[in-house]
């Protein structure tokens, strides 16, 4: 009995993994990118402010994507 939910939960966790991956890797490379961009160009104001904004917003997304999948892997059961 107990082989069958540890094999169940050892599932969940890779396809937990699997489903975060992206999200893990997307959002601190868009991130470094657009601050990097931003300190490239500081000199012209209204683009850094946005390329700044949007490396923020990048960390938002990220943060609510994974609290969503998370949010409806525990919904679902597992």
């Amino acid at each position: 009995m107990t082989g069958k939910r540890e094999d169940r939960g050892v599932r969940t966790r890779e396809n937990l993994e699997k489903a975060l991956l992206p999200i893990l890797i997307f959002v601190p490379s868009v991130t470094v990118l657009c601050w990097i961009a931003a300190w490239i160009f500081r000199d012209e104001f209204v683009f850094k402010a946005v390329l700044i904004g949007l490396g923020g917003f990048a960390i938002v997304l990220g943060v609510v994507a994974c609290l969503l999948v998370l949010l409806k892997r525990i919904d679902r059961g597992g």
